[in-house]
């Protein structure tokens, strides 16, 4: 039996998470547990463990991408067991998730300024802080919709040069 790995529902306000990172690749063992990948969301980072034992049969998402709660990232099972359409489904999801984000929003106010109600991964919120980046302001330059660490350095590259 072939097992969708799904981007999980964290937390009530949580839509969508990045997918920073893979630790198998199609064709490794996974044993139930162990680490598949790594999320980040603007709240958490995590490692997404793999939900049963079996083989990477196929992975769906790259690395760095954006995607919401419920997309198939990843297949897990035996080898000779024949592989789900996930695709149609997926792109469903993503274009419901797309709709739903262009859609206006009415502001937030947190009090705590704007930099606050950018999206960024703790890691990108500190390494900000440390280098005096306005994330507010790189935000409506990068028009990124979740700020990384690797999206604060490039920027400060930028700037230095």
């Amino acid at each position: 039996m072939i097992t969708r790995v799904r981007i999980p529902k964290l937390s009530a306000n949580v839509e969508e998470a990045a997918l920073t990172g893979w630790m198998k690749k199609e064709g490794d063992s996974a044993r139930k547990g162990e680490t598949l990948a790594e999320l980040t969301t603007d709240k958490i980072a995590l490692e997404l463990p793999a939900p049963r034992s079996g083989v990477v049969r196929r992975i769906l998402a790259p690395e760095k991408s954006v995607l919401p709660v419920g997309y198939v990232i990843a297949l897990i099972g035996p080898e000779s067991d024949p592989l789900p359409d996930v695709d149609a489904a997926n792109r469903a999801l993503l274009e419901k998730h797309r709709r739903r984000i262009a859609a206006p929003e009415r502001p937030r106010r947190t009090g705590r300024g704007s930099a606050r109600a950018v999206r960024a991964t703790p890691a990108a919120r500190r390494l900000a802080r440390e280098w005096r980046v306005d994330l507010a302001r790189l935000a409506r330059e990068t028009g990124v919709r979740l700020i990384t660490e690797s999206v604060v350095r490039q920027h400060a590259q930028r700037s230095d040069s």
